[in-house]
């Protein structure tokens, strides 16, 4: 097993989605920097279940409480440890499950791995909960490189079959306007009212997550297995939901012919330029001072109000199930926050493995 990741800056994940508390720890901050708890509490809002009519009911206030690694709100070099409690549980509608795989979810995985004494209520560490330190953490890492310069923009461009075509001119907080999370007025009401369908009909829709980074220096990230692209993929594939990844053009390059994707340098007023970034601010695993640009795709919520076939693992019979409980009925308007921030996890362990940032804050 490994709840940790990164290199320079490492982030361990800690918890279960119907245990006492999560939390986390994240080791390698440079030391000096002011960590401001309202925009990690901001962040942390964003993620929050609970907050409108076509996100999980289940009510949690997430706060975080830092326990160490600060002194007097200042980084002091040691690892930053947190914890974040679970208040609304309500286990009993998990009672059922035990030994009845949910499709979708990781159930019958954990069974086969851990066996009887996996945690099965709520998904346990498999759970999307777990996210919530993960945005705590993120959101620690986003501030540090914002000091930097550096600005993560993430957006929902699709929810089921309703689709944004165009790139939003927007900033870090604008999507979080909108109840969908896609910026743009008429297609957040589309977009809306399609959730609110799949709802009525006991159903879920998937979606898409654009990201786009701004401010990276070229020469960022190290080949082969730390590029760019294996370190966000990687972060991206840990959290529970998201099932495919594309940076720039994508698997859009399938279809192109090599001269319509061509991004060609040239020189102005000193400065490297690109005529065009298909590749997404990448190349060679390497930042080549682009922004970077990923996309990611987020399945529907597994957890359905319909009946399923699924199997007893006591008898190894044939079963059906209808799950109860408190679910997202289209898990991309809350994987938003985690996408945005665990991605300056990932962007500031690369800055400090290129030797692009000091140890000690100035």
């Amino acid at each position: 097993m490994s709840f940790t990741i990164g290199n320079s800056v490492r982030f361990t994940v800690f918890g279960e989605s119907h245990g006492a508390a999560i939390g986390g720890v994240l080791d390698g901050l440079p030391s000096g920097f002011e960590i401001n708890t309202a925009e990690i509490a901001k962040w942390m809002d964003r993620r929050r279940p609970g907050q409108s009519e076509i996100t999980t009911r289940r009510s949690e206030s997430d706060t975080v409480k830092i326990i160490s690694g600060l002194t007097d709100g200042y980084t002091n070099g040691g690892p930053v440890a947190f914890y974040i409690e679970n208040t609304d549980t309500m286990s009993e509608h998990y009672s059922d499950l035990e030994y009845k795989p949910r499709p979708g979810h990781a159930d019958l995985t954990m069974y086969e791995k851990f066996g009887k004494h996996r945690p099965f209520a709520g998904g346990g560490f498999s759970s999307g909960r777990l996210t919530a330190p993960l945005v705590a953490a993120g959101s620690i890492c986003m501030q540090v490189l914002f000091s930097h310069g550096v600005s993560i923009v993430s957006y929902i461009d699709r929810i089921g079959d309703v689709f944004m075509e165009n790139t939003p001119d927007c900033d870090q907080d604008r999507p979080y306007s909108f109840k969908t999370r896609i910026p743009d007025t008429a297609l957040d009401a589309r977009a809306h009212a399609a959730i609110i369908r799949a709802m009525g009909e006991g159903d879920s829709l998937g979606s898409s997550i654009q990201t786009i980074v701004t401010g990276i220096n070229p020469g960022v990230g190290e080949p082969f297995f730390d590029s760019v692209e294996s370190g966000i993929a990687k972060m991206m594939f840990s959290i529970p939901g998201i099932k495919g990844i594309e940076f720039g053009k994508g698997f859009g390059f399938s279809a192109s012919s090599g001269s319509s994707v061509k991004d060609e340098m040239y020189v102005e007023d000193g400065s490297i330029r690109f005529s065009a970034n298909n590749n997404g601010g990448v190349l060679g695993g390497i930042s080549n001072g682009m922004p970077i640009t990923f996309r990611v795709a987020v399945k529907p919520t597994s957890s359905i109000r319909k009946e399923e076939n699924t199997l007893d693992l006591r008898s190894m019979t044939n079963s059906t199930i209808i799950i109860q409980g408190r679910h997202d009925p289209c898990i991309g308007i809350r994987a938003l926050p985690v996408v945005q921030t665990s991605t300056a996890i990932v962007l500031l362990d690369l800055m400090f493995a290129g030797g692009y940032l000091e140890r000690i804050h100035s």
